[in-house]
């Protein structure tokens, strides 16, 4: 009986060792990705092997398709100007009237919304930039 006892009792130490042995290493694995020297490795990688992926491209079939794909982008690019120009119009709208009651915040905005409408409208008319053909 008291030698039962003795090996319940050390099962029980051995398993408390355990449990302080599983904690030491769960605490060793925080303080290891809690060092920015880890972090800076780690994201590193990351970076470089987002940066040096390979170029995959789909075998034959040539310029199927690319006549249609053209023709869909250049419709889109063109209503893209067309609503870039109504918003830079807006815009304009906005900031006269922010002269008009002297008002910092309208005029503000309104410069905003001018040069959002204008940059859609160049960034639709600059498709070579791109490699598409509008």
């Amino acid at each position: 009986m008291k030698n039962q006892q003795q090996n319940i009792a050390t099962n029980q130490i051995e398993m408390k060792e355990g449990t302080s042995t599983m904690t030491t290493i769960k605490t060793k694995v925080v303080q290891f990705f809690k060092n920015p020297l880890t972090v800076r490795v780690m994201a590193m990688a990351a970076f470089l092997t987002i940066f040096t992926a390979t170029h995959v491209y789909a075998a034959g079939g040539g310029d199927a398709g690319m006549a249609e794909f053209d023709k869909v982008i250049g419709t889109i690019a063109k209503w893209a100007g067309r609503i870039g120009l109504v918003v830079a119009f807006f815009g304009g709208i906005q900031t006269a009237l922010g002269f008009k009651n002297d008002d910092a915040d309208a005029k503000i905005r309104g410069m905003q919304t001018l040069a959002a409408g204008f940059l859609v409208f160049g960034l639709s008319k600059s498709l070579s930039l791109f490699g598409l053909e509008g």
